[in-house]
């Protein structure tokens, strides 16, 4: 059960999910979540499917030939399309009749799950459907011994009074071969950034179990601890959006600080009930705010003392 405000918080929209001059189309896409979700999946193609084997049946039923993607595109197009504006404007070019079933590799975005989320976000959000984008691990296996970096959806259901988790990131569950559909997951299948930090810290999960990107040991997890945060408080950063006081320099991070990045973890475990603290950092503490990407990095390695 959460309050009217904080319902009302995860309907405002960021710099990513503000749907602008899509309002009216987004709000036209269905209502019945697993037939938007399926939709939004079926904008889109993971850039690792261009790097990996895929089956002549799995580009049959999904993609169509992989091979027909144009040579002039990015294989992966994260960096064109960070906001669920810039993405929607760009899957009108490919193909004006918009979202629609069926879409072959050619008129899909290659983008990854962070930003499917974004723009399932922003729908739900025109929609006036509470919502929020969650950064940490999926268990794509449903057995608990691995977990892979990604981004997922919730979605207040009023009805049942619940966050929904749900992924449109992909299609490893359209056959609920598991018992359970992708658009309504059990929550066990995804670890926040808040519960890998603070279970790896706490010598409660194996770090082993979860495949994480990152240039400096810990430095991945702590990146998704801030981008979880971040999302949490409608800021659904990308994934080079990092504060300024760790940034490309985690090798170097106290003891002191670590123990405060554990106490906003804490908070962050269930944000529901901490928010009005959660609140109170976002709105006060700089150094988990202020962010940096390479153009801000190379401002001050030029111009700050």
């Amino acid at each position: 059960m959460i309050n009217d405000f904080i319902k009302k918080h995860y309907l405002e929209v960021s710099t990513y999910t503000y749907a602008g001059a899509y309002r009216n189309y987004f709000q036209s896409l269905p209502d019945d979540i697993p037939t938007l979700g399926r939709l939004v999946c079926g904008q889109v193609i993971h850039p690792s499917f261009f790097f990996m084997p895929v089956s002549k049946s799995l580009e049959d039923k999904y993609f169509g030939e992989l091979s027909l993607f144009q040579k002039h595109r990015f294989l992966n197009e994260d960096e064109l399309f960070v906001t669920a504006t810039a993405m929607t404007a760009e899957l009108f070019r490919l193909d004006e009749s918009g979202f629609v079933e069926g879409k072959d590799v050619t008129r899909r975005l290659s983008v990854t799950c962070r930003q499917a989320s974004v723009l399932m976000t922003a729908i739900l959000k025109a929609k006036n459907i509470p919502s929020r984008s969650r950064a940490g691990f999926v268990d794509f296996g449903d057995d608990g011994a691995s977990y892979i970096e990604h981004w997922v959806n919730e979605y207040w259901n009023e009805t049942e009074q619940r966050w929904v988790l749900m992924d449109v990131g992909g299609y490893y569950e359209f056959e609920t071969r598991f018992g359970y559909s992708q658009f309504d997951l059990p929550a066990r299948k995804f670890i926040s950034g808040a519960n890998a930090w603070l279970g790896i810290r706490e010598g409660m999960l194996d770090k082993n179990k979860l495949t994480v990107g990152e240039s400096e040991p810990g430095q991945g997890f702590y990146s998704y601890l801030m981008m979880d945060f971040h999302s949490l408080m409608n800021n659904e950063i990308f994934y080079s959006f990092l504060p300024i006081h760790l940034y490309n320099n985690y090798a170097k991070i106290t003891e002191d600080e670590l123990h405060e990045l554990d106490d906003l973890a804490r908070l962050v475990k269930n944000p529901d009930g901490n928010f009005n603290e959660l609140c109170e950092i976002w709105n006060n503490n700089e150094k988990y705010c202020s962010l940096s990407n390479f153009g801000t990095d190379l401002y001050y390695k030029i111009f700050a003392p």
